[in-house]
């Protein structure tokens, strides 16, 4: 593959390190970069290499099982991200003073959840042997579960139980706040964008992920097969209920980051009100990636936690939870496993929640149906960046 010049995410990269690069520095980055940077070291002669014993690493974030795990590993350890975009993070070893630390933005943050959904890496075989007197005989082979597991055999590690509501999702569901009329419209607009997105979906087949009580399946009317995944069994119950009778309809208790279908599946799938709820949001986007058709959709909502409303609390010194995702942080983890965001919105924007203290005050508005009207529409103006949620739709490449 030649150098693709016409990609900003590449041209760019390749741009920060030609612009840094000392004549002896060393740099690891995938293939192509020797088109753009003649001394660039491929990722596959690299076994045994420390990140210490170069100056930069490029990593490409969904490709991460091209790079020796012991150097991946290391990576935050022994170097600094110091460059990062959409696709790639730069890890400098030995990094200018005038470089940036970026650990902590959201491009770098998509890198280590897509590495820590990486399956752990094999343990070598250890032979021992008792140098100062060796034994008379070969020993003789270890018992069978003494033998180190394949790896494309090794169990995943356990993961965390999935996390607990610490926060209502939105202002409104506070308790002693008004909320009914807020959180009905809230439901309605997240029903006309997936009307928007998706359309009835006719014969395709969709999965529902994190499917509560099935509601959502009954907007996707020409749907050919709705599979519904969840793991709260009264959850699954009461959809089942719900779809009596209907047999294209079917629901399964699930997790959403192992998720037991085929490859391409699906032509769509929705993840709507679920994300901040798993525990591990990285895997279960690939996973959905994983399932459905190339060219396939993927429809997700998310609270905003740079929202308007919650960057005010901060700046006026309180301490909102920290749940919730940016729709640049997600779009981020979406290109790490081959899917691009084709249209995005913003789910409401209320004045009144920008000003901590107010909203006592405006109890009747935040209730009144003008009053939800209009902040809907700020919501859709604002867009994703200052809405207090926002919703994603993604296609497969």
């Amino acid at each position: 593959m030649a150098f693709p010049h016409d990609d900003p995410a590449w041209a760019e990269t390749a741009a920060f390190l030609r612009a840094r690069l000392a004549p002896a520095d060393r740099v690891l980055a995938p293939d192509p970069f020797r088109w753009a940077i003649p001394r660039a070291e491929r990722f596959g002669g690299a076994a045994g290499t420390a990140p210490r014993d170069v100056a930069w690493v490029v990593v490409h974030k969904g490709e991460l099982d091209r790079i020796p795990r012991p150097l991946l590993d290391a990576l935050p350890d022994q170097a600094r991200p110091v460059y990062a975009n959409p696709v790639f993070v730069v890890f400098a070893s030995r990094p200018a003073e005038d470089l940036p630390d970026l650990t902590e933005t959201d491009h770098v943050r998509a890198f280590a959840a897509n590495h820590a959904t990486l399956p752990p890496a094999p343990l070598p075989v250890l032979a021992l042997v008792d140098l100062a007197e060796p034994p008379a005989a070969p020993p003789p082979p270890p018992p069978p579960l003494a033998r180190p597991v394949p790896p494309r055999q090794a169990p995943r590690p356990q993961r965390p139980p999935p996390r607990p509501a610490t926060a209502p999702p939105r202002p409104w569901l506070v308790a002693g706040q008004p909320g009914p009329a807020r959180e009905a419209a809230f439901q309605a607009e997240l029903d006309r964008l997936i009307a928007a997105y998706l359309g009835s979906a006719t014969g395709q087949a969709v999965l529902d992920i994190g499917c509560g009580t099935g509601r959502l399946g009954t907007l996707l009317e020409g749907a050919a097969r709705v599979a519904g995944i969840d793991l709260d069994p009264a959850a699954l119950a009461a959809a089942r209920t719900r779809h009596a009778g209907l047999p294209h309809f079917g629901f399964a208790r699930m997790d959403a980051a192992r998720l037991a279908f085929a490859e391409s599946s699906f032509d769509a799938a929705l993840l709507v009100d679920t994300i901040e709820m798993l525990a591990d949001p990285a895997a279960a986007l690939a996973e959905a990636a994983r399932v459905l058709a190339r060219g396939g959709l993927l429809l997700l909502s998310a609270v905003n936690r740079d929202s308007l409303y919650l960057r005010a609390l901060r700046r006026l010194g309180g301490s909102p939870p920290a749940a919730g995702h940016t729709a640049e942080e997600l779009a981020g983890m979406l290109r790490a496993v081959g899917m691009q965001v084709v249209r995005s919105d913003g789910c409401f924007l209320s004045p009144a929640w920008a000003l901590p203290g107010a909203a006592p005050g405006l109890a009747a508005l935040e209730e009144d149906p003008e009053f939800i009207e209009t902040a809907r529409r700020l919501g859709r103006r604002a867009g994703p960046e200052d809405a207090l949620a926002f919703v994603l739709l993604a296609r497969k490449g």
